[in-house]
């Protein structure tokens, strides 16, 4: 492998870290607004999936293979939302 070769590797993998990281952060930051705004939420989408990207609620739906095929034909990337079940349960499953 050349010196090009090895060093046009280090910087992909570099990069991919940084968008590992910045995905990470994005999730993160939709996890908080869904803990934040849970009671907001519960009423207006009551036992709800929900798919929450940054502060926007982007898909909602009772049936969780629905909305996972409505967010994988939109484009949106999984790794970037948080997809949440909204219920009074003590122990929703969470993504």
């Amino acid at each position: 492998m050349s010196s090009v070769d090895e060093f046009t590797r280090k910087l992909k993998s570099i990069a991919d870290q940084s968008n590992l990281h910045e995905a990470a952060a994005v999730f993160e930051h939709s996890r908080s607004y869904v803990d934040a705004n849970r009671e907001k939420l519960m009423k207006r989408y009551p036992n709800c999936w929900i798919v929450v990207h940054k502060e926007q609620v982007l898909a909602a739906d009772k049936d969780l293979r629905r909305l996972i095929g409505t967010i994988r034909r939109s484009g949106i990337h999984l790794e970037q939302v948080a997809v949440e079940l909204l219920t009074s349960e003590e122990n929703p499953i969470l993504l």
